[in-house]
């Protein structure tokens, strides 16, 4: 079924909006990909364009949060997961959203922050929890996962490795060394790769995506 449908190819955008009022919109209007993951969405100000079953979201009371929009099929078995731990001050955990279009299960993680102590097992857990709540088969499992150093990476390539992903690409984060947004894949092929600046602090990628 996947292969079919897929078997073409599939564009993914993905970025961390930063709360930039509409950008996930323009981004989608920008790029025409066939699946948009937002992380930091600011989702009062999207107008309609997340209404309906062709999206999902994981947002807070003040619409912030995680989001999924699919350009044209419907998305099925939609999860909304948040961190098993809560940022500093105890109220704030970070939103995941997970949700399967044409064959393919799509995450828009947005990873525990842990400011200002950057705690590395707080991230795994997060991360963990999200693959609990995974069905096996082809996915993407990408945004901004708040890898400080490469510690970050390594603790969260471990769990990822284990559970089928492969990092697949990384994209800068404009003034550090060390990038904060990653693409891992799982039964799916990278076929080309791109990011660019916008609105948001955070720089977006374009993946183009087929299934193996």
């Amino acid at each position: 079924y996947f292969q079919t449908l897929v078997g073409s190819g599939m564009r993914v955008c993905t970025c961390n909006l930063q709360k930039q009022a509409g950008l996930a919109s323009q981004l989608i209007d920008t790029y025409d990909p066939d699946i948009m993951l937002c992380q930091e969405i600011n989702l009062s100000s999207e107008g309609d364009t997340f209404d309906g079953p062709r999206s999902a979201d994981n947002t807070s009371g003040l619409g912030y949060g995680t989001a999924i929009h699919s350009s044209t099929s419907p998305l099925i078995d939609v999860k909304l997961i948040n961190s098993p731990c809560a940022e500093f001050g105890g109220v704030i955990r970070k939103k995941t959203t997970v949700a399967t279009a044409q064959g393919v299960q799509f995450v828009s993680f947005h990873g525990y922050n842990g400011q200002p102590f950057k705690n590395v097992a707080k991230l795994v857990a997060h991360v963990d929890a999200v693959l609990s709540i995974m069905t096996p088969g082809p996915a993407v499992f990408a945004g901004d996962f708040n890898t400080w150093s490469e510690e970050h990476l390594n603790a969260v390539r471990v769990s990822l490795n284990d559970a089928g992903f492969d990092l697949a690409f990384s994209w800068p984060y404009p003034g550090r060394d060390f990038p904060l947004d990653h693409a891992f894949l799982r039964m799916i092929h990278l076929k080309d790769s791109s990011y660019f600046a916008c609105a948001s602090d955070h720089q977006g990628a374009i993946l183009e995506i087929e299934t193996i």
